[in-house]
């Protein structure tokens, strides 16, 4: 069959646009630089496409965390405590805090927020020891805020998954940490790990001040490995740079 010429016509509010986007960036901005895409979404739809991205990745009752354009170079470098300061490659995002546009650190904050939310909730991940990843029992990484005003006292804590009806009560925890206490956040396994091409891709590992080596996880997918790396980092990174 012939190709028949098609077209889209797109319809615009201006009403609900400038509505929207005024709530979010306190300006007006035109039609053209929605389409165009110059702009970010509105706060209202972070939840709206968070939303969608859960329907592929449910085990969050919140809505996934969407990672920013600013965070994605940090997706995949290890980090250290002492390289906070550094650039994307050495794994720092510190100078995120202090060149990024109003935009950015306004997507960056609602990004923030959704996470801790996600970390809350309880991140399904599973056990690795030093030999392999077979036949490990599932775990749930997640964080116990204990002050809103600060992540210092928080718990990050590894343990046995929720049973349903269990309310109020933790089962028998295999690792625990205080936040400030993290001092190093890493995808790559060591070469004397057993793993597939298919786990490395999902590995995560954390160490403490405390402990004796790295605490070793895989995560459901690549892309949840890639959101607790840059995810931790934030947090990290802001409550040690910015308090």
């Amino acid at each position: 069959h012939p190709m028949q010429n098609t077209s889209i016509a797109i319809k615009t509010s201006e009403s609900q646009n400038q509505g929207a986007y005024l709530t979010s960036f306190g300006q007006r901005v035109g039609n053209e630089n929605i389409v165009d895409g110059q702009v970010l979404p509105p706060e209202q739809s972070v939840d709206f496409y968070g939303a969608l991205q859960s329907l592929e990745l449910p085990h969050s009752m919140h809505a996934h965390p969407v990672v920013p354009d600013k965070i994605e170079p940090y997706c995949n470098n290890d980090w250290a405590e002492l390289d906070q300061y550094l650039s994307p490659r050495n794994g720092g995002m510190a100078m995120i805090f202090r060149h990024s546009s109003h935009e950015d650190r306004h997507e960056i904050d609602i990004f923030t927020r959704r996470l801790k939310y996600y970390l809350m909730d309880g991140v399904p991940v599973q056990m690795v020891s030093s030999s392999t990843s077979d036949n490990n029992d599932e775990r749930e990484l997640r964080l116990t805020v204990a002050s809103t005003h600060s992540l210092s006292d928080s718990c990050l804590e590894l343990s046995g998954k929720r049973k349903p009806g269990m309310v109020g009560s933790a089962p028998q925890g295999n690792f625990s940490t205080s936040f400030e206490s993290i001092t190093k956040l890493s995808r790559q396994p060591p070469s004397s790990l057993n793993l597939d091409e298919e786990d490395k891709r999902r590995f995560f590992s954390l160490e403490t001040d405390l402990s004796a080596g790295p605490i070793m996880m895989l995560a459901k997918n690549k892309r949840d490995a890639e959101l607790l790396l840059a995810g931790l980092k934030l947090l990290l990174e802001r409550e040690k740079i910015l308090g």
